[in-house]
């Protein structure tokens, strides 16, 4: 008996021009919805993490002075949009200052207020009238200084309260407010309004 051999052909079928348009729409309305999020979302993180940054400079200063047993200024750069500590000799001399840059797109600004009111504070006794509330350096301009004795303390009157001010686009804000013994709180602008976002330690 004669085997007869069948064998079938398989044909790959591929997308045609009706299908590969609907595919293309269909990503092109996903990347529409979705790119201002996640646009938004990096702006958010980047005025987040300006805060951070300068949360830690703050305590790194703290921490600096108490282990020198001697003055550690900070310093912030507004038209630079960058801040660090001034290293200085033995003999107090300023020899450098180890700047760090806020994240890209992220400047010391005040908020944007809408419908003419005037800014809030964030807490009672915070100014709003600059970016940064530091004391000015002597002789120059956009630069700000805030020192910290041996014992870890900002230089400041009792009860006073700094504050610094961040935001990116016109559209995001935050700020850090340091009461007179050094606490700190975190805070967000939303709907015209600040939220306490983080309180650093009690002393806050």
């Amino acid at each position: 008996m004669k085997e007869i051999n069948v064998s079938s052909k398989s044909s790959a079928r591929g997308f045609t021009i009706m299908e590969a348009t609907v595919v293309v729409l269909i990503l092109g309305l996903i990347a529409a919805f979705s790119a201002p999020r996640i646009i938004n979302a990096m702006r958010e993180y980047r005025v987040n993490l300006a805060v951070r940054q300068m949360t830690d400079l703050i305590e790194r200063a703290k921490m600096q002075a108490v282990s020198d047993n001697n003055t550690v200024t900070l310093r912030v750069d507004t038209v630079n949009n960058q801040a660090g500590l001034v290293i200085r000799d033995s003999s107090g001399k300023e020899v450098n200052v180890q700047y760090i840059p806020l994240p890209q797109g992220v400047r010391f600004v005040l908020p944007t207020v809408s419908g003419g009111s005037s800014l809030p504070p964030p807490m009672s006794g915070a100014p709003v009238s600059a970016s940064v509330s530091f004391p000015a350096k002597a002789g120059s301009t956009g630069l700000y200084e805030q020192d910290f004795n041996s014992r870890g303390f900002p230089a400041v009157a009792a009860g006073a309260i700094n504050a610094i001010y961040v935001g990116s686009n016109n559209k995001s804000y935050a700020a850090l407010t340091m009461n007179s013994v050094g606490g700190l709180r975190s805070w967000k602008w939303i709907n015209n309004q600040w939220i306490n976002v983080r309180a650093v330690n009690p002393s806050s």
